[in-house]
This record gives C-alpha cells, sequence and structure tokens, in this order.
C-alpha cells in the first residue's frame, strides 16, 4: 500500500469558511459545511453499520474551525465551533476529500 502523501500546509481561512490544504503537487480547498458533514468518528457514523448518524443538511453554514491539531504525523483533529472534535481527518482522508466536485458546497 503506498504512503499517503503529506500536506505541507494547513491553514483555515475563516472569511472564505474554507480549509485550505497544500500537498506538493496540489492546492485543496475544502468549505468547513462539507468537511464538517464528512466526519467519520463514531459519533457521527454508526461503527457497526457504517450507517451516517449526522446528517450533513444539519451543519450550519455558519460553522467555522476553531482550532487544529497535529494527531501523530498522519491526521488532524479539528475542534468545530459547534463543539464538536472527535473525528479525525487523515492525509489520506483530506486527499480523497479533495478529489470530489470543485466547489464543495
Amino acid at each position: 500500500m503506498p504512503v499517503s502523501p503529506t500536506p505541507r500546509d494547513l491553514n483555515a481561512l475563516r472569511d472564505e469558511r474554507m480549509l485550505r490544504v497544500a500537498w506538493a503537487d496540489r492546492e485543496d480547498r475544502l468549505a468547513f459545511r462539507f468537511l464538517r458533514g464528512e466526519c467519520q468518528c463514531a459519533q457521527c457514523v454508526n461503527e457497526w453499520t457504517g450507517a451516517r448518524i449526522l446528517d450533513p443538511a444539519t451543519v450550519s453554514e455558519q460553522i467555522s474551525i476553531e482550532r487544529m491539531e497535529l494527531v501523530g504525523a498522519y491526521a488532524v483533529r479539528i475542534h468545530w465551533s459547534e463543539g464538536h472534535q472527535s473525528g479525525l481527518y487523515t492525509w489520506e482522508r483530506l486527499r480523497t476529500l479533495g478529489e470530489g466536485p470543485p466547489s464543495h458546497e
């Protein structure tokens, strides 16, 4: 299995409500609302069935990133303005999310 690349930079663009992820070969901008709706933690996705618990439509348009912290050398934990912070976004997951439709709205 190939090693997932590590981003060169992560930046919460709060005025734009976007997370900027700079990779060696590209730059992705992921809308905060989209990213919050894609959380894979046990509070947002049923661990046994894989069914989504969090309805992305219920995520506020005003959601923001309060802070981020690195988890080892493989992920970032995002502390959201509505209090959620249990999800980890691995570099592999962020890269995959960045390959989706350009608007991510």
